[in-house]
């Protein structure tokens, strides 16, 4: 009887081990999926924000794994740092106002539990950076922290999560999902929507109805909306372009809108495609702003520190 006892105790003690971190991560997770930071960094010499003109990044940064396929590689912490400084070069070099980052990492086990992006907010010069984690669980010591954030050089007022549907529902209990994160970014005396989106990689018909999503977020709030990032999606006239099981395009339902523009608006040479970084090609990293704003500027960058390339615009804020 006794030694029946101490094997049920040992049993439990072994579950609540090995699922307990897991339940209470799970738990606390929608409590701590949006976080605020203010960086203690000094800028020397800061950008005035301008009222007229917006400079936008957006980049999956892909866990900082660079072109490796899983993100369980051999890099030491000091070679992933080493990549995430490169990737902070980069991003200082570029020099744009608001960044938007897909897949990074908010200490993550297979990153050294670094988080990405106080880390590249830091080292790239920006003050400000706000955090939505998609995925956040535990198993015994191993850590799953990932999702989007956006870097600002102006303050962030309020950030929210964009949530898209699920791919499957026990899915979204038991790990988390993909979402969007959106901030309302101070520019002088007016405010700027900005959402760092990341649609799913799976599904056409989930990234279609994420896309309409999208559409209402737009047409919702005061201020207007710019989003960015990894869509997973091109459009119909595009090479290797998707469709949903009843025929329809996530980004053909944002063009059809008439809420955003895009570029490119048609298909780009080699040099205008996002992925794969080392051999592009499709375009499924976009930047897209109001319909009444124009681009000034719009940029692939070439660069293999991800399996995505940055892309950088100027927005005039004025209507055409």
């Amino acid at each position: 009887m006794k030694s029946r006892r101490r094997f049920v105790l040992f049993l439990c003690g072994i579950l609540f081990v090995v699922f307990g971190p897991y339940i209470w991560s799970r738990a606390a997770s929608s409590g701590r999926r949006i976080l605020i930071r203010t960086n203690g960094i000094q800028v020397a010499n800061p950008t005035e924000p301008s009222a007229r003109e917006l400079r936008v990044c957006c980049y999956n940064v892909a866990h900082g794994r660079g072109l490796n396929v899983d993100n369980w590689t051999d890099d030491t912490k000091a070679e992933r740092l080493e990549r995430l400084d490169a990737i902070a070069k980069l991003l200082s070099k570029i020099d744009a106002d608001v960044v938007a980052l897909n897949e990074v990492d908010f200490s993550s086990s297979w990153s050294h539990g670094v988080n990405q992006a106080a880390y590249l907010a830091e080292k790239a010069g920006y003050r400000y950076h706000s955090e939505e984690r998609n995925y956040d669980w535990r198993v015994v010591h191993y850590t799953w922290k990932f999702g989007n954030a956006i870097l600002s050089k102006y303050p962030i007022k309020k950030a929210d999560e964009v949530s898209y549907p699920s791919y499957q529902t026990w899915e979204n209990w038991m790990a988390g999902k993909k979402r969007g994160l959106c901030c309302e970014i101070e520019l002088g005396d007016s405010l700027v929507r900005v959402a760092a989106i990341h649609l799913s990689h799976r599904s056409e018909d989930v990234r279609v109805e994420s896309a309409r999503m999208l559409c209402e977020l737009a047409k919702s709030g005061s201020s207007p909306l710019v989003i960015a990032g990894d869509f997973n999606s091109s459009p119909p006239e595009f090479a290797l372009s998707a469709t949903s099981a009843r025929g329809e395009n996530a980004v053909a339902i944002l063009d059809e809108s008439t809420l955003f523009r895009r570029f490119p608006d048609a298909m780009p040479d080699e040099t205008g495609m996002t992925f794969h970084a080392d051999d592009p090609t499709r375009v499924i990293d976009w930047i897209m702003i109001p319909q009444d704003w124009r681009f000034d500027a719009y940029d692939v960058v070439d660069s293999t520190l991800s399996d995505h390339r940055p892309v950088v615009a100027t927005i005039s804020l004025d209507s055409d």
